[in-house]
Formats: C-alpha cells, structure tokens, sequence
C-alpha cells in the first residue's frame, strides 16, 4: 500500500511540477494535475491540502533540487575548482531542469507565495551554496557571499529572462557557448 501512495504522490508531484511551471499558481488547475497525474482531484487534495500548499510543495522541491546541485559540485572529482566552474553547475542544472526556474519566476511575478513556508528550504541551500562558494573564493572579493552567490545566480540564469535577443525565432540557443560566456563572465567579475 505505502508504494501505491509514494508512488500516486510522486505522480502528483510531476504533473503539478509541469502545471505551476507552464501556467503558475494562479493559472494552474488542480483537475489538470489530476488528470496528468492519473488520480482525482481527492486525492491531491489529501496529500497535500489546496492548491497553494502543493505549489509550495512543488517550489521547495525545485529549490532543494538546487541544493542537491550546489552540493555536488563539492564532491571529489566534480571538477569544479574555481567561483566561475561553481557558476557553471548552476547554469547546468537550470538547463536540465528549466521548470526550477520557471517556478521561481512564477512565485516573484504572482506575488502570492508564502515565502516563510519556504525559508528554511532556501535557507539551506543558501548555507550549501555560501560554504562551496567560501571554499571557492578565499581572498578573491570583498563582496559578502551572499552578494556573490546572487550575482553568481544572476549571470547564471540570465537566459530565461531574454533567451532571444537576436530576434531569430527557432534558432536554439548555443549551450555550449552560453556555459563559456557564464564561466567568463564570473571569472572577470572576481577579479
């Protein structure tokens, strides 16, 4: 029985993940979730109370999701040795997972979330994120490390805000070249 139910939460889970992130809290449907998700509306209700609570649910989950990242870049053989590789793991991880930052976007431009229901999720990978920065960049800035990780974040993640300023619709983006400008960028920004 408990597999049934982590299994029917992880589908939940998913659908609601693709909801919030393509429509946001206030365009999203619960019986979209739920028809995604293959179970009724009852039952998300169950599992996670309303609406607001799974969107909060689905937000956390992409910040630990960031978290998780941040924290492989401080495993052995990770290759990341510097401030602008660090940079880099972020920009990958977004690039993998674009709906993390679509749910983030969301949050700020609806202005409804209860951002202390998440606090101590982003207070956590603040702390991952500011010790690998530490590590990272002893004696390379006087900025504090919650300034260069927002930075960091910044340059990171600049595509989603204008990913097409040529004007060339249907051309997709270089990723390769726009990791090299990101670890560049971060590279001069410290020096």
């Amino acid at each position: 029985m408990a597999y049934h139910a982590e299994e029917t939460r992880r589908r939940i889970l998913g659908a609601a993940t693709d909801e919030f992130s393509a429509r946001g809290l206030a365009g999203a449907r619960v019986d979209r979730i739920a028809a995604a998700a293959g179970c009724s509306k009852e039952r998300i209700y169950a599992n996670f109370g309303d609406k607001e609570s799974l969107f909060t649910t689905v937000l956390n989950r992409s910040f630990s999701e960031l978290g998780a990242a941040v924290a492989r870049t401080s495993a052995p053989g990770s290759g990341v040795d510097s401030v602008a590789d660090f940079a880099v793991a972020v920009f990958d991880h977004f690039v993998d997972n674009p709906a993390n930052q679509r749910l983030l976007s969301w949050a700020r431009l609806e202005d409804t979330h209860d951002w202390q229901a998440s606090f101590a999720v982003l207070a956590s990978v603040r702390e991952a994120s500011t010790a690998e920065l530490l590590r990272l960049s002893t004696g390379t800035t006087r900025w504090s490390l919650d300034d260069v990780f927002v930075l960091v974040l910044s340059i990171a993640t600049a595509w989603s805000l204008l990913p097409r300023v040529d004007g060339a619709a249907g051309v997709v983006p270089d990723v390769d070249e726009q990791r090299e400008i990101v670890h560049g960028a971060v590279a001069r920004l410290l020096v």
